[in-house]
C-alpha cells in the first residue's frame, strides 16, 4: 500500500489517488484492521492496562493502611498484586485500547492544528472523557484511598496519556515503512498481540463492522465534505460536542468530589 488509511484521512483522499494506486477496499480495510489491532492492543496494554496497575500501586502507598484488603469499586483488592488481577487489568486496557484506536480513525481527519497540537486535543479529550467516567463521589475509589486530589490527578492523566500514547502510536504504525508493516512483522505482530488477550477476540467482530463503515464513508463523503465549509464546520461542530459535554460531565463530578 503506497499511502496507509491512517496518513490519508489527513492528507488526500484514497479515492482520490491517481488511477492504479489506490488499493481495493478490502485490503485497506485489513490494513485499517492491523493498524488499530496493533497500536490499540499494544497500547492498551504497556499503557492502559500496566499504567493502571501503577496508578493503584502509588495510590495504595498514599492510602490510609486501612485501605488494605478493600475490594475496588472495579472488583479489583487493594493491596494485592496477583498475575491474574494484573492480566484482568491488561484485558481490560487492550479492550479500551482498540476502541479508542477505533475513535481515533473517526475524528483524525477532522483535528486541526500541528501534529502536537492534534495529540494534545485527544489527550484532552480522552481525561475529560476517562474522568466522567472514573471519578464519582460513592463507592470506595475515591471515598478512602488518597489524598483526594492525588487520586484524581491519577485518574485524569491515566486517561489522557493514553489518548495522547494512541494517536502517536496508530500514527507511527501506519506510517509508510514503519517497522510493524515490514516483512513477517506486518502479520506476526497482530496475531502475537490478539494472543496475548485472546479473551478479547469478540469485541474485533462489532469493531471490524465499524471500521468497514468508516472506510466507505471515508471513502464515498470525505472529498465532498471537506469541499464545503460549512459541511466541514458542522461535522467538527458535531465531534466537538464530545468533549464539550464530557467537560461539563467532569465539572459536576468534581463539583461533587470536593
Amino acid at each position: 500500500m503506497n499511502r496507509t488509511y491512517a496518513q490519508a484521512m489527513t492528507d488526500v483522499p484514497v479515492h482520490a489517488r491517481q488511477p492504479g494506486s489506490a488499493p481495493t477496499y478490502g485490503r485497506e480495510l485489513l490494513e485499517l484492521l492491523r493498524i488499530v489491532v496493533v497500536a490499540g492492543v499494544a497500547v492498551g496494554i504497556l499503557v492502559i492496562g500496566l499504567g493502571g496497575r501503577l496508578a493503584m500501586l502509588l495510590l495504595r502507598l498514599t492510602s490510609p493502611g486501612d485501605v488494605v484488603g478493600v475490594t475496588s469499586d472495579d472488583g479489583f483488592e487493594i493491596g494485592r498484586t496477583t498475575l491474574a488481577g494484573t492480566y484482568n487489568l491488561m484485558l481490560v486496557g487492550a479492550s479500551v485500547g482498540l476502541i479508542g484506536a477505533v475513535a481515533y480513525v473517526a475524528v483524525a481527519p477532522w483535528l486541526i492544528g500541528r501534529r502536537w497540537f492534534r495529540y494534545l486535543t485527544v489527550g484532552v479529550t480522552a481525561a475529560a472523557l476517562g474522568g466522567a467516567l472514573l471519578l464519582h463521589d460513592d463507592g470506595v475509589d475515591f471515598t478512602r484511598t488518597g489524598p483526594l486530589w492525588f487520586a484524581v490527578a491519577l485518574f485524569l492523566a491515566l486517561p489522557f496519556g493514553s489518548g495522547v500514547a494512541l494517536a502517536a502510536v496508530t500514527d507511527a504504525v501506519s506510517r509508510p515503512g514503519s517497522w510493524t508493516s515490514r516483512g513477517h512483522a506486518r502479520w506476526v505482530l497482530p496475531v502475537v498481540l490478539v494472543g496475548l488477550v485472546l479473551p478479547v477476540l469478540p469485541l474485533l467482530l462489532p469493531l471490524t463492522v465499524v471500521l468497514a463503515v468508516l472506510l466507505a464513508l471515508h471513502r464515498l463523503l470525505l472529498a465532498p465534505i471537506r469541499a464545503s465549509t460549512v459541511a466541514t464546520l458542522a461535522v467538527r461542530s458535531a465531534f466537538f460536542a464530545i468533549p464539550a459535554l464530557s467537560f461539563v460531565a467532569l465539572g459536576q463530578d468534581l463539583a461533587e468530589l470536593f
